[in-house]
């Protein structure tokens, strides 16, 4: 975002922001991790303050779409630190072509001699007799610049995050399939098929025990239709509508497996679930059967992974291995709906 003129078209460039995430991003589907526990909020890098209302919004979305993962602004005269009060010793310097991002700073200005005033002089102000009356809110903006552009700031802290367990199931299913659950995916979840190997963000991320595990269950439920298990199309070589019905394979697959974890799936987790499937059937939706095959694709997937958990039974899990040839068989041959 560009320095705003006024306040109208700082907030007309806000609004065509935070449009251009949702495009992206999609409305309905809310993630259940976040880049670092306890320090989503964006603050200032010196004073440690959170940024509030339309700055925070502002800042929020400008991270997500500049793919900034520390919360962390600060002004530029906090970088230069030219009398030393902000990282004594310890010199800031921001990268070349860094951007910044605008935000609105609010103070009193003195109706009489037109002067603006810091927050501590107007409150030293009344305390002497002047009124509220004989002040006005003023507004300006100022550049600030996110962290990850400035060299020689220290490391973000990690507050405490949550105490997230990996389900039993979980490590069997992964364990089973030979396909590690490595939690270096940072802000991102997802299956590699040239590693086959899934990445999550780490576990303190989440919000939960369900939506960690439930993560994860969906992106082992992609490996499933590795070539080497019941190759699906959509892994090895996908296009935008067969990836589009993977990812309702693995989600409604993670939610079938989801009632086998440890931690009970709550109203707003099948929600969840079910946004998910629903933001995808939409880019689907010329194909009236692609929900059907999903669940189909999705179940055979499930008993798949319930086989290697061992929460199958024996004999039904032999019917899925022996099922397998004549299901390969049949993906390749066109369907007839």
């Amino acid at each position: 975002m560009g320095k705003p003129y006024d306040r109208e078209s700082y907030r007309r460039e806000l609004s065509e922001q935070f449009a251009r995430v949702l495009e992206e991003q999609g409305p309905a589907w809310k993630k259940v991790w976040g880049a670092s526990p306890g320090t989503f909020a964006p603050r200032n890098a010196v004073t440690g303050s959170k940024y509030n209302g339309i700055n925070a919004v502002h800042l929020s979305l400008a991270a997500a779409e500049r793919g900034f993962q520390d919360p962390r602004w600060m002004t530029m005269h906090q970088i230069r630190d030219p009398d030393g009060r902000c990282h004594p010793g310890v010199p800031w310097h921001l990268r070349k072509g860094s951007r910044a991002e605008w935000v609105e700073y609010w103070f009193p200005r003195d109706s009489k001699t037109g002067k603006g005033l810091s927050w501590d002089r107007y409150r030293d102000a009344l305390s002497l007799g002047r009124t509220e009356r004989e002040f006005f809110l003023d507004t300006r903006f100022i550049p600030v610049f996110n962290a990850a552009e400035v060299d020689g700031i220290p490391p973000l802290r990690e507050e405490p995050g949550r105490r997230i367990t990996e389900d039993a199931l979980v490590r069997r299913i992964s364990a089973a399939m030979g396909v590690p659950v490595l939690q270096d995916g940072e802000s991102e979840a997802y299956y590699s098929a040239s590693q086959d190997a899934v990445h999550v963000p780490k576990a303190r991320c989440f919000a939960s025990d369900y939506a960690f595990n439930a993560t994860v269950l969906h992106e082992l439920s992609h490996a499933t239709g590795h070539p080497d298990r019941l190759n699906r199309p959509g892994i090895a070589n996908p296009t935008p509508e067969s990836y589009a019905r993977e990812e309702l394979v693995a989600e409604i697959c993670a939610c079938f497996l989801g009632y086998g974890l440890e931690a009970d799936m709550q109203p707003e987790s099948l929600d969840n679930h079910k946004a998910y499937v629903r933001a995808w059937l939409t880019q689907i939706r010329s194909d009236p059967g692609s929900l059907s095959r999903a669940i189909r694709d999705a179940q055979h997937a499930a008993d798949y992974m319930d086989s290697l958990s061992g929460r199958m039974p024996e004999r039904q899990a032999d019917r899925t291995a022996d099922a397998e040839p004549e299901r390969r068989a049949s993906q390749r041959a066109p369907e007839r709906e």
